[in-house]
């Protein structure tokens, strides 16, 4: 590929999302009643490469997919989604989802989602985009993505796998050199915090973002904290939020929006999907986000 052909190559992964309605938790050895079980498409790379093509932004989307999944690819090309997707014999990762009243319980089937971080970036595909995105932690993968990013809007968001660190991996690190945004969640920051990482342009990036579900986000910028409030609305699901948020900011920062009113926007993105069941089922067009952004 020559020239900016891609608005935005996404790297992460793909997902089947089983939900399920329960009353209440059940403590250990103990069972509760499940209803209304629905299966959706997901996956944070994923999710947030479809909220950013509904956006109308040329998508691309690095990923592995197993054997069950076809119909999912199918999908993603019919969306228009560029999609460089390593299909493998054995099982995409299943996610299952406890819901009950706004609170949640979630399971992870993995399956073959740890077999993209073996996978070698092609250089030419990350030069045809203007921006790149990560999620996860597939580290190698992504050290070798950021190398490759030198004059790229990078934007990188670890999500919960930071959960499984009791320490921050040099790799982190080495990914923040090249990383324009950080977005983390209030939860994933705590953790980061409490095993020694800090907020610091020192870092690399020069936009740091907390967001904080229905309290909006919080964008730091030159050492500067400014709060950006959620848009409000009746919240049935918040899976998928992120992911929306993600994109609506990567979008609004290529259309040349400065960074808090990028956040603003990705905060009208992520208010849609909240709404329904799903990460990818109440996914809004630009002129829908802009719509709230008015009224934000």
């Amino acid at each position: 590929m020559a020239g900016s052909e891609l608005d935005l190559l996404v790297f992460g992964d793909t997902a089947i999302d089983h939900f399920y309605e329960v009353d209440t938790f059940p403590k250990i050895n103990e069972a509760a009643e499940a209803k209304n079980p629905q299966k959706f498409y997901g996956g944070m790379g994923a999710n947030t490469a479809v909220a950013a093509s509904v956006l109308g932004l040329k998508t691309g989307l690095v990923s592995v997919i197993g054997s069950d999944a076809e119909d999912y690819r199918r999908y993603l090309q019919n969306l228009g989604i560029k999609v460089h997707l390593t299909a493998m014999f054995g099982d995409t990762t299943h996610s299952i989802f406890f819901k009950n009243n706004g609170r949640q319980i979630s399971f992870f089937y993995k399956g073959l989602t740890d077999k993209l971080d073996e996978q070698v970036p092609d250089k030419d595909i990350i030069a045809s985009a203007k921006a790149v995105y990560m999620s996860r932690t597939y580290l190698n993968l992504q050290k070798q993505v950021a190398k490759f990013c030198t004059n790229k809007f990078l934007v990188y968001n670890p999500g919960y796998g930071v959960f499984k660190f009791s320490k921050v991996p040099e790799e982190i690190y080495t990914i923040l050199k090249k990383t324009n945004v950080l977005i983390l969640n209030n939860h994933e920051m705590e953790h980061l915090r409490k095993i020694g990482f800090g907020i610091s342009n020192k870092l690399g990036p020069k936009v740091f973002i907390i967001t904080n579900g229905k309290n909006g986000c919080s964008v730091y910028l030159r050492s500067t904290q400014i709060n950006v409030p959620a848009f409000k609305t009746e919240a049935l699901d918040t899976s998928g939020a992120g992911d929306a948020f993600n994109a609506g900011f990567i979008a609004a920062c290529l259309r040349g929006y400065e960074t808090t009113e990028a956040a603003k926007i990705g905060n009208a993105t992520a208010s849609f999907v909240v709404e329904k069941w799903g990460c990818q089922m109440n996914l809004p067009n630009w002129e829908q986000v802009m719509g709230r952004v008015e009224k934000m």
